[in-house]
């Protein structure tokens, strides 16, 4: 898996989580989002911007710098070994019957 991808959906899911445990907190304020999005608008999408920007770029160094950009590509050699026959010969049996499409 790349690092973008784990950065993109660990933000998307941290965002979402906020959102809802936040947004209840902000009720007190839906008399008030009219005046708040004209007035300060912009202002509130340059630092929501901002701060997802942020957190997707912390994640992707971490990702980075902790070896999960490697990840995907380990799994996807250890796959490819095994498919050759490098490894177990029960999985290797198994896996041939799935490729030729022999289910049990």
């Amino acid at each position: 898996m790349q690092p973008w991808k784990i950065s993109a959906g660990l933000t998307a899911a941290i965002a979402g989580s906020a959102f809802l445990i936040g947004g209840s907190r902000l009720a007190y304020l839906a008399p008030f989002w009219g005046t708040i999005f004209a007035e300060h608008g912009l202002t509130l999408a340059l630092h929501v911007v901002l701060i997802l920007t942020g957190l997707a770029s912390a994640i992707y160094v971490i990702a980075r710098t902790t070896g999960l950009a490697d990840l995907g590509r380990r799994v996807d050699l250890a796959e490819r070994s095994t498919r050759r026959g490098e490894g177990d010969p029960g999985l290797e049996d198994a896996l041939r019957q799935d490729e030729e499409g022999e289910w049990e």
